[in-house]
């Protein structure tokens, strides 16, 4: 006896239509809205904002230290003599933003969408501190997908390092005279900077290819010029 076919086994199933109260509801972002606002004195310091929307926000000697910022959206915003010592920027916007007399000292950024030389421009001028504060920016530039900025901030870096063991071998500050007291301290800080010193002389520690091309034809000159004087005696030039 044969079994009749079943028509609906096979088919896909046609999707559920959802409209008007059948819809679910989501719920709204909890968000902290300041956009096209001038914002003065604000303490903000050791708080937890997520979703801040501070669009062409205008911020003036405003406290944000070792607060965490979470997808804020500062596009175009102006920050005048504000602190962010210690503060953490996670998936943040800051395109377009500009920082004026504020302290980073410590601040981080990750996955953050930055004006690079803006930020680098408000760095604190203490090299290793400024170091780490480039290290920062390296890793949240490559996050990001921003190579076009990474050479850039390689270089500074590296100018804030040799900076770093410059002071360490003057005794620059206690600090320093503190950390590199020790002769074989000073020695291997004036050995790292004179690795950085020759390598920036030669092939520009990378980023520059157009010293490493230079520092060749220089080499092959020098090398053919004395192979010259060694053949002088056997032409009989002397």
């Amino acid at each position: 006896m044969s079994i009749p076919p079943n028509p609906s086994i096979g088919k896909p199933s046609e999707p559920k239509v959802l409209t008007g109260k059948k819809i679910p509801q989501a719920p709204a972002i909890d968000r902290v809205t300041v956009a096209h606002t001038i914002v003065k004195g604000a303490n903000w310091s050791n708080k937890q904002l997520h979703d801040l929307n501070a669009l062409k926000t205008e911020f003036e000697n405003c406290d944000f230290r070792y607060s965490n910022f979470d997808r804020a959206y500062f596009r175009d915003a102006k920050f005048t003599n504000c602190r962010f010592n210690g503060a953490r920027f996670h998936d943040c916007n800051l395109k377009s933003a500009d920082f004026i007399g504020c302290d980073l000292k410590f601040a981080q950024f990750h996955k953050c969408v930055v004006e690079v030389r803006e930020i680098v421009a408000s760095l604190p001028a203490e090299p290793n501190i400024r170091r780490e504060g480039l290290q920062n920016l390296k890793a949240n530039a490559v996050e990001v997908g921003d190579f076009e900025n990474v050479g850039f901030i390689v270089l500074q870096e590296i100018e804030a390092t040799k900076r770093h063991y410059s002071y360490a071998l003057r005794g620059f500050d206690t600090y320093y005279r503190n950390k590199y007291g020790s002769f074989l301290a000073k020695t291997r800080a004036g050995a790292q900077l004179l690795w950085l010193q020759i390598s920036g002389l030669i092939w520009g520690h990378g980023e520059k290819p157009w010293r490493l091309l230079s520092s060749c034809i220089t080499i092959l000159a020098l090398l053919g010029l004395i192979n010259f004087w060694r053949l002088i005696p056997r032409l009989g030039l002397n």
